[in-house]
């Protein structure tokens, strides 16, 4: 679950957000935060534990992202902004995030336990490994630390 510490952080780093995407939903509360700013958010989790009622500008898709990229009916025709991540990803969906996002975004990744080896408790810094090798080709990628357990990229596109 997301720390009074990372909620802190969200809201400050997504301050100037207009759009943001949301993988790995949970109870919503990494969701409330992100929605404080007024941004259009769309938010991706496999499970319907969302326990956050009312977030006006929040979009929940009960999917997986697999899913989410592909299916017609989720082409919003967005450009992202903002992503947070607390879930597990992947190669493609690295991919599918740079495709819609705008030339220059930041990416949060939660459960960031630097030094910790087990892929489970720090999928963090596992999922922004993943991230910077499919960035690094046409990006600047500059990374920070924040909140109890968050690590976030600004990526800056310069091909």
């Amino acid at each position: 679950m997301i720390s009074d510490d990372d909620f802190i952080f969200l809201v400050y780093e997504s301050r100037n957000a207009r759009t943001i995407l949301e993988i790995g939903t949970g109870t919503g509360k990494s969701t409330a935060a992100l929605s404080t700013n007024g941004s259009l958010i769309m938010t991706i989790d496999r499970n319907d534990i969302f326990t956050f009622k009312g977030l006006k500008y929040a979009k929940r898709h009960i999917m997986e992202s697999k899913d989410f990229w592909f299916n017609p009916h989720m082409q919003y025709n967005l450009l992202y902004d903002f992503v947070f991540i607390d879930a597990s990803i992947g190669l493609g969906d690295c991919e599918e995030i740079l495709k819609r996002t705008t030339d220059n975004f930041s990416v949060a990744f939660h459960d960031y336990l630097p030094g910790n080896k087990n892929k489970n408790e720090n999928k963090g810094e596992y999922n922004m490994k993943c991230f910077k090798e499919a960035a690094l080709e046409n990006y600047n990628i500059t990374q920070r630390t924040g909140g109890s357990h968050c690590a976030i990229l600004d990526l800056n596109k310069d091909k």
